[in-house]
């Protein structure tokens, strides 16, 4: 079929570029550090002011929460499919693309409050804001596994806010900022040789001035030794994955034990504070709210200790094969990542000394 002079005008008018000139899609690459726990104790309703108050929150279960929080934010971008490799890491990585932080303002198991920060690897901040939402139980049996939480409709939104800075973004600008995420690691290990590629405004912020050549045998070295970093987050990714599945349901339920905690002492709260008596002893009332106390506090010592064992994961030793060379990292999450990003320095080092 042959298209006539006007129907070749019409087409180049609908597309600006050239069908083969389209740019190709950039996928950013993004780490998520571990969130900041919430406070460890009881929320909404002070501990002691009615008998069937929500008991404090242990560290260990904040902890926990926190991580899982974190990695469900993983699991979303992933599903999205617009983003390159997503990670959870204990620390921020100087490396990422897209670094994101987070913060548990808030979790009562009704209401979930965070605060997220998000900056890439230009230093620019895509978000710095607060995000809240209310519990809303899904009662599909064929949602999504992922899009089956209480908090589904909180993260949506999250994924909404950076998906526009995405959409802001042309191919060539996110290219750009794989190369800068790059020299940024690069200048973590050699900051005296990358620190030239950068220079300071004014106001202290950073703008790249110039890139090393592609066949630049120190940025492929650099480039080797981040994907060598990254070896170690791969090695426990299975590790942060049972701990995920295994905590998902205990943690659900928990949720919305508290949510009952919370809706109970609520009711105790109003009916005293408007006067009411109390329910006469041993009357069907006055069982019942016995009996709702005391499986409060079998249910929520059930919980509390099946959550605080989630925790337990963040302390085992990390094994990594590199070079027919086998390293054993010890301590927490975060310990064991400087403690492999310092062996990595190391090993630079000895190589740059052998092939300067």
């Amino acid at each position: 079929m042959t298209l006539s002079r006007r129907a070749l005008l019409y087409l180049f008018w609908l597309c600006p570029l050239p069908l083969w000139a389209q740019d190709e899609p950039v996928y950013l690459d993004v780490s998520i550090s571990s969130f900041t726990p919430a406070p460890a104790v009881a929320e909404g309703i002070t501990e002691g002011t009615v008998t069937n108050a929500p008991r404090a929150i242990s560290v260990e279960i904040r902890n926990a929460e926190a991580r899982y929080l974190a990695l469900y934010l993983r699991y979303r971008l992933e599903a999205a499919a617009r983003y390159g490799a997503v990670r959870v890491v204990p620390e921020l990585d100087a490396g990422a693309d897209l670094a994101i932080s987070g913060t548990v303002l808030q979790s009562d198991g009704a209401t979930l409050s965070l605060h997220l920060s998000a900056r890439d690897s230009s230093g620019a901040l895509w978000l710095d804001q607060d995000f809240s939402g209310k519990a809303t139980p899904s009662s599909s049996l064929n949602a999504d596994p992922l899009l089956d939480d209480d908090f589904a409709a909180l993260f949506s939104e999250i994924l909404r806010a950076l998906d526009a800075q995405l959409a802001a973004r042309s191919p060539a600008q996110l290219d750009a900022l794989k190369q800068q995420a790059l020299l940024r690691y690069g200048e973590s290990l050699l900051p005296d040789y990358f620190a030239n590629f950068f220079a300071l405004d004014v106001n202290g912020n950073r703008t790249l001035i110039r890139l090393p050549a592609a066949n630049d045998p120190l940025l492929q070295r650099i480039s080797a030794i981040r994907e060598r970093e990254y070896l170690f987050i791969d090695v426990v990714d299975e590790q942060y994955r049972r701990f995920f599945e295994d905590l998902r349901p205990v943690y659900r339920t928990w949720r919305s034990l508290r949510r009952e905690q919370l809706d109970g002492a609520a009711r105790v709260t109003e009916r005293e504070s408007s006067g009411g008596a109390q329910f006469r002893r041993g009357s069907y009332f006055a069982l019942q709210e016995s009996y709702d106390n005391y499986r409060w506090a079998k249910l929520d010592e059930l919980y509390l200790d099946e959550l605080s064992t989630g925790f337990t994961n963040e302390t085992e030793p990390t094994q990594i094969e590199l070079d027919d060379s086998l390293f054993r990292l010890s301590g927490n999450m975060a310990q064991q990542q400087r403690e492999w990003r310092g062996i990595l320095a190391e090993l630079l080092a000895l190589e740059l000394q052998g092939n300067p």
